[in-house]
């Protein structure tokens, strides 16, 4: 308004390339869909076009999915966009064109009905594509490119976030997720025929925090359910599991029963909790002792990852009720089941945090803050009242840091070469000799005592990340935890020989 050029960021000619490949790539992969959609609706198109009266897609669905077809010739594809002075190299990094052998190109999809996918911002950036007739594979996707990864995007979450409802329904495919939006369920998002993963959560998670799984009915539906819960519940969503029954999927469920039966199945959808139980009970004969203590055991476990206490103690209930077995004692199982599941989660946490990163930094440490000590023995003295000696972590440090406090009590010079001969191995007889080697300038006391805290609180933590990783009473693990937390509070004054506060 002022007009005032804001500065804009300095690009190397390398980043500005890529930038305008993606949006050449975008670009493409535009026509591409528009292509495939006048394909569609062509001569070429009677049979795809037919397929879709058969499953009953109406027109403006088609065109509000972008629906397209791929002609059966193997190079329709390639010789459009040639001719639209696409460079080849970049057609082929689209993943639209292949090349052959022979140095020919061809299409990477061909005979297939396809669906466009798009991105959140609205850009068609891949595209899947369904055989017509027999043919493997049923579905191929577009491969990854540098503007398309299966495992980061879902199909129609650009319709679905803008739905506005309290939850999106997650289906496997293409075509049932347009079939739900058709009827009328505009929260509806599909995989993109890969595994459920961590990326897919988090882009649920952005836009809603509930989700109702609806797979296909049969066995490989279920374990892809199964499979997709811990990933949803780990993101902090909330999870229901809706099956359909006397269909094989949403599709079918919809033709069979209708649109208002389908949003009563929605209404009812179970608890994911109930839907695992459930599953773990058909694998058990409940007329059989022992298998009926083994599912008990199994659901224990279960209920153990269930940080809600009144949902582990609903379901605690329904368990005893199946089982005739007493609430108190699957309750007392399920306690002992959740101190472990406790320790181990509250363990991934704390090792977890850049650990393996730093090790080198930490091992720079230790070896550093046993160079000041031999070349400053009032130091030494000062951080002997901080560091225990098994804190080094190393048996190689560990004896050199004994060596130097028995010379310092004796009042014995320190010799460099006196304390290699100690060593007899090569690797530990290299250590020390870096150790002496060593330089470290400081301009001031205060340059000192901030390197002292700085390299101290690396060894002290490093040591405590360690003990947590190993240990397994829960008592002991929160007594580390406070013991890690305290470090940040920890400061050793060099000034008058004893701890002080920054």
């Amino acid at each position: 308004r002022i007009n005032y050029t804001l500065p804009q960021e300095e690009q190397s000619e390398e980043a500005k390339q890529k930038a305008i490949n993606k949006n050449l790539l975008y670009e493409m992969h535009k026509k591409a869909a528009r292509f495939f959609y006048d394909a569609l609706n062509g001569a070429e198109g009677v049979d795809a076009s037919q397929y879709l009266e058969q499953r009953q897609l109406n027109g403006s669905i088609r065109n509000k999915f972008g629906l397209g077809y791929a002609p059966q010739k193997r190079d329709s594809l390639y010789q459009f966009l040639a001719g639209q002075g696409y460079d080849l190299e970049l057609l082929v990094k689209s993943g639209l064109v292949q090349k052959n052998k022979s140095g020919g190109y061809y299409d990477k999809f061909s005979g297939r009905l396809m669906f466009p996918i798009i991105d959140v911002n609205g850009r068609i950036i891949g595209f899947g594509g369904r055989i017509l007739g027999s043919g493997e594979p049923k579905y191929l996707n577009s491969p990854e490119t540098e503007i398309f990864s299966k495992s980061k995007n879902l199909y129609n979450m650009n319709l679905a976030r803008l739905s506005k409802k309290k939850e999106f329904i997650l289906v496997e495919g293409y075509m049932d997720a347009i079939k739900i939006y058709q009827a009328g369920f505009k929260n509806v998002v599909a995989s993109l025929g890969t595994a459920f993963n961590d990326e897919h959560a988090k882009q649920l998670k952005k836009y809603n925090d509930s989700v109702i799984l609806m797979f296909d009915a049969d066995d490989a539906g279920v374990n892809a359910a199964l499979r997709a819960i811990p990933v949803l519940v780990s993101h902090g969503i909330r999870v229901k599991v809706c099956q359909t029954e006397d269909a094989k999927d949403p599709d079918e469920y919809i033709k069979k029963f209708g649109v208002q039966a389908f949003s009563v199945l929605l209404d009812n959808a179970q608890n994911y909790i109930s839907f695992q139980v459930h599953c773990i009970r058909k694998r058990y004969n409940m007329h059989n002792t022992e298998q009926k203590i083994l599912f008990t055991n199994e659901t224990a476990k279960l209920l153990s990852q269930v940080t809600n206490e009144i949902e582990r103690d609903v379901y605690t209930k329904e368990v005893a009720q199946m089982t005739e077995i007493s609430e108190q004692a699957i309750r007392s199982e399920v306690n002992k089941l959740s101190d472990t599941t406790q320790v181990n989660l509250q363990k991934k946490t704390y090792t977890k945090q850049k650990f393996e990163v730093v090790q080198k930094g930490v091992h720079e440490a230790r070896k550093n803050v046993l160079n000041i000590c031999i070349n400053n023995m009032d130091t030494a003295k000062i951080i002997k009242q901080h560091v225990q000696p098994e804190e080094l972590m190393d048996a190689a440090l560990i004896k050199f840091w004994t060596l130097v406090y028995s010379h310092i009590e004796q009042n014995k010079t320190i010799y460099a070469g006196e304390f290699v001969n100690h060593f007899t191995e090569i690797e530990e007889q290299r250590q020390v000799s870096e150790i002496f080697m060593i330089e470290q300038h400081f301009e001031s006391n205060k340059e000192l005592e901030k390197a002292v805290n700085d390299q101290v609180k690396a060894i002290k933590t490093a040591y405590t990340d360690d003990a947590i990783s190993k240990v397994t009473d829960i008592a002991k693990l929160q007594a580390l935890i406070d013991q890690k937390r305290k470090l940040d509070k920890l400061y050793i004054s060099l000034s008058e020989g004893k701890e002080g506060l920054p």
